[in-house]
């Protein structure tokens, strides 16, 4: 062991002493910027229904600047390590790589940060080398001439998205020529753990410096435009097809992308996580400002309330974006389909029978008009709801501002401690209460009706027809001219029909297409990509369009396969 942390140590300070140490910075294709507590276009304003103004409104010709040398993140370094070597957990409590590392961040390399991806690397090359996945790095004997060489050449060519130069090849061979000597098998072991602290191995980086035919930027190589497609659709390395495409500079057209683009969506093991991740970025359900599994709720009020239940509950909803999708779903039924994961957990909300099933999700259809899409699945209805009630306001304020695209502002801190005194027969008639004071009208008359038409269900989502304080349940509205973003009042009788008319907002479609723009290519709106998402939302609104085509057609992009530097 002392001899392997010596060559260990030259090792890597061979590699560093001839590769520079590039300082890149997170926010890699397809994990988008950190989660937000301002709604969807800036900063909240409070000017009492403004429509949300930050995401730009009109289409600057032209690329956005990009990094060329993100990191991995967290997850993705997990997900590299599994498909290169199989290696999922490392260590006596069989933990994630990742968790031997710091936490995903902006900025250069720092010391703690570098020692851990050091401390991880030789967890991974022990568990490889002494373990079953010893083949995926070396197949060969490595006390045989020629088997380290041949082994550089193989492993490098995956870990390093590309094929290794040949003063590469040398550096890592050199790893056999220390003083003293090591085993075949220590020296084998120090050159998997050279790669896994190579930061071309710990980043993706974009160098090459062909310029553009077109003469918009820089066009990537194919090997760069491989690594953005694997990384962007399965959050990992390239497939030995696509990496074949690379090898064989078939990788520069727009036609060449599109075509490699669909194959992978179709595989939906490595595609769905990518699908399922985004729309939890999408409804919120990742940002720690919004209410998303925080409530806890009476069982007296809600006898079928189980905290344990919560993770079954984010497990529906994960299963259901993925589910939409990959069934040929569009943006359309992501908020009108009646799919549905049942549980023991979850059954009786849904007015099945909890003894007909177990612990496992299973897929059914429920009754459409009462359950059309995620908006009416017991997570976010209990979520947005408060202890012992129904909340109009939190399910209101999250519907105008995440999906319609109108920003409220923020309420004044003492309104958040209001309460209103008298004998309310529902929970929308205190709210209609509370919130009559001219200083509340404003904001309100956009927030409580959508709020209103979720009084359908309880405060965990259970369909009612009676509130708990007696009275008949009414969720019929007339919408505010600003709600809809058209300017025209409507009459709104159920769920049902408010989740069509959110499908035929232009706003909630074009929001839907920025955010699949800034979650995929890793950031925030700008004038540039909003010509990326003005084809889409035309797209969006055409029969047929599925969330898969618009998956794929966000690699048609031209700032897919060009770049332009940043600028200090």
């Amino acid at each position: 062991m002392r001899l392997l942390r010596h060559l260990s140590y030259i090792g890597t300070t061979i590699f560093l002493a001839s590769t520079p140490f590039i300082a890149g910075c997170t926010g890699s294709i397809a994990d988008g910027a950190e989660d937000d507590d301002t709604p969807p276009g800036g900063t909240s304003s409070g000017t009492g229904g403004e429509p949300n103004n930050g995401p730009p409104d009109v289409c600057i010709p032209g690329l956005p600047a990009t990094s060329q040398i993100p990191r991995l993140l967290n997850r993705q370094y997990d997900n590299t390590v599994r498909d290169l070597l199989g290696v999922t957990t490392v260590g006596a409590d069989n933990l994630p790589p990742s968790e031997l590392l710091v936490d995903d961040f902006d900025g250069p390399m720092t010391p703690d940060a570098w020692r851990f991806y050091q401390d991880a690397a030789a967890a991974i090359a022990k568990a490889v080398m002494a373990g079953p996945n010893k083949s995926k790095f070396i197949s060969c004997d490595p006390s045989e001439s020629g088997c380290l060489t041949q082994t550089i050449q193989t492993f490098g060519r995956k870990a390093f998205r590309r094929p290794l130069t040949a003063a590469e090849v040398t550096r890592f061979e050199k790893l056999g020529q220390t003083t003293p000597a090591g085993t075949p098998d220590e020296v084998a072991e120090t050159t998997l753990m050279g790669f896994l602290v190579s930061p071309s191995f710990l980043m993706l980086p974009e160098l090459t410096t062909t310029p553009d035919p077109s003469g918009k930027g820089i066009q990537l190589s194919g090997h760069e435009v491989a690594m953005r497609l694997s990384y962007m659709l399965w959050g990992s390395v390239p497939d030995d097809v696509l990496n074949a495409a690379a090898d064989n500079n078939e990788l520069q057209t727009k036609e060449q992308i599109l075509a490699q683009a669909q194959r992978m969506i179709e595989v939906r093991e490595m595609t769905g996580p990518l699908v399922t991740a985004f729309h939890r970025n999408w409804a919120q359900m990742d940002n720690g400002a919004a209410h998303w599994w925080k409530m806890d709720h009476d069982t007296e009020t809600y006898p079928l309330y189980s905290a344990d239940a919560k993770p079954s509950w984010k497990a529906e909803l994960d299963a259901f974006f993925e589910e939409v999708a990959f069934a040929g779903g569009s943006f359309k039924d992501l908020l009108l389909s009646n799919i549905a994961f049942v549980n023991k957990d979850n059954a009786a909300i849904y007015g099945l029978d909890p003894s007909a099933y177990g612990t496992e999700l299973t897929r059914v259809e429920l009754d459409a008009n009462e359950r059309p899409g995620f908006l009416t699945r017991a997570g976010f209805l209990s979520s947005y709801s408060g202890y012992n009630a129904t909340s109009p306001i939190l399910r209101g304020a999250f519907i105008a501002t995440y999906l319609l695209g109108v920003n409220p502002g923020a309420p004044d801190p003492a309104a958040t401690m209001m309460t209103v005194q008298g004998d309310f027969e529902t929970q929308r008639a205190y709210v209609e209460e509370l919130t009559k004071p001219a200083g509340c009208k404003g904001c309100h008359a956009i927030i409580n009706p959508p709020g209103f038409v979720m009084e359908s269900y309880d405060g965990i989502g259970k369909l009612q027809t009676t509130d708990p304080r007696g009275g008949a349940i009414d969720a019929s509205v007339t919408t505010n001219s600003v709600n809809f973003g058209d300017g025209n009042v409507k009459e709104i009788s159920s769920p049902l029909q408010f989740m069509q008319e959110i499908t035929q907002v232009q706003k909630a479609k074009q929001l839907y297409a920025q955010a699949w723009i800034s979650y995929a290519f890793g950031r925030a709106p700008n004038g540039k990509d909003k010509c990326v998402v003005d084809m889409l939302d035309t797209k969006l609104s055409e029969s047929g369009y599925s969330i898969l085509n618009l998956l794929a057609d966000l690699t048609q992009a031209d700032s897919f396969r060009v770049r332009v530097r940043e600028t200090p």
